[in-house]
């Protein structure tokens, strides 16, 4: 344990000298019929990353330091994510139930993450594995907060987007240590930034009064990305084309000029759309492809490769996992001084994942 809580100590110290807040991501939802079309943008000074393939049926136990009390679950759902801090720590991804959940830095937290108190406490990365195995629908992630929440032993600030099957939208905030969600009639656009939720719709408000300033060319502010999502994918008409294709066309629309990662998640097939700054190329993966149960092979495939369905995947091996976090952990200013033992450690841990063969 004693590596784990230096690993939780030294991350929290760094996130304080080296603020995460230059990212500028973006995540919106827009209507097909009754179906949802999900984009996300990622913006980060590093793009290496991998697509895991995570399995139902495995049984995990969070890693956190004490004070808090360890969480242990068995997932209910497989589920294929976005990782660059290595397996079991995903910035998002789609399950089987056809939940999906992304992540943005929030620039505005107040107060932060919920302090100590009876609640199991998670890293705010395995928070969203945690959504991603265990939950089915929006509700449930917001029902989740009567049991879990995020420690205040992680690093990065987030707020959240999730969506679901049954075209249910929630944007997920912390403040003033509490969880804050807006949903349905409080869900005025489907949209999220890095920018407060309330903050966004003011803004938005003042824009909308003011007429002429929709046509203008904005800067790339959190506020003007969010405006800007907001209005197109409300705008989207199934005349406009593909809803994928529209979706990615607002992506392009509130780049920030860093951005990494282009992902569109299609709810009417339980599709998933991706390009990288570095490779172009669309790749379509969908969830029907996958085998989900354990003890069938964990899998993943490097975001850069051209993937096409289960043959272009490789079988997870600590190598592999230890590589990527030494690649960005080396890459990005704050995360350089890390430790090796360190380093170990998080790649280490899902070794730790044991299949129970449940079902």
């Amino acid at each position: 344990m004693r590596p784990i809580r230096a690993l939780f100590t030294c991350l929290f110290v760094l996130a304080g000298l080296h603020p995460l807040g230059a990212g500028a991501c973006t995540t919106f939802c827009l209507k097909d019929g009754n179906a949802v079309i999900f984009g996300r943008n990622f913006d980060f000074a590093a793009g290496e990353g991998q697509v895991h393939v995570n399995q139902r049926g495995v049984r995990k136990t969070a890693l956190i330091a004490s004070p808090e009390k360890p969480l242990t679950w068995t997932a209910i759902y497989g589920s294929i994510s976005f990782n660059q801090n290595g397996r079991e720590f995903p910035y998002g991804g789609m399950n089987e139930a056809g939940l999906v959940i992304e992540q943005m830095m929030h620039e505005d937290q107040a107060g932060g993450y919920p302090a100590l108190d009876e609640r199991h406490g998670l890293e705010e990365l395995q928070w969203i594995q945690y959504q991603l195995d265990m939950s089915a629908t929006v509700a449930q992630v917001i029902a989740s907060d009567a049991a879990v929440r995020i420690s205040r032993a992680s690093i990065a600030p987030l707020h959240f987007l999730a969506s679901d099957t049954q075209g249910n939208v929630a944007a997920i905030e912390y403040v003033g240590g509490r969880m804050l969600v807006h949903t349905g009639d409080n869900l005025r656009y489907a949209a999220l930034a890095n920018t407060t939720y309330d903050l966004s719709i003011e803004y938005k408000a003042k824009l909308d009064a003011a007429g002429s300033e929709s046509s203008r060319p904005r800067p790339r502010s959190s506020l003007d990305r969010f405006a800007t999502a907001a209005e197109m994918a409300a705008a989207y008409d199934r005349a406009a084309g593909s809803p994928v294709e529209y979706a990615f066309s607002v992506l392009d629309s509130v780049s920030s000029g860093g951005t990494q990662w282009n992902i569109v998640y299609d709810f009417r097939d339980q599709t998933i759309h991706y390009r990288t700054r570095a490779n172009r190329t669309i790749r379509r993966l969908a969830l029907s492809m996958f085998d989900f149960s354990c003890p069938s092979p964990r899998l993943f495939v490097d975001i850069e490769k051209n993937a096409r369905g289960r043959a272009d995947f490789e079988t997870y091996a600590y190598e592999s996992n230890l590589k990527l976090i030494e690649t960005v952990w080396s890459s990005v200013e704050f995360l350089q001084p890390l430790p090796q033992d360190m380093r170990i450690a998080w790649a280490r841990y899902p070794d730790s994942v044991e299949c129970t063969g449940a079902e």
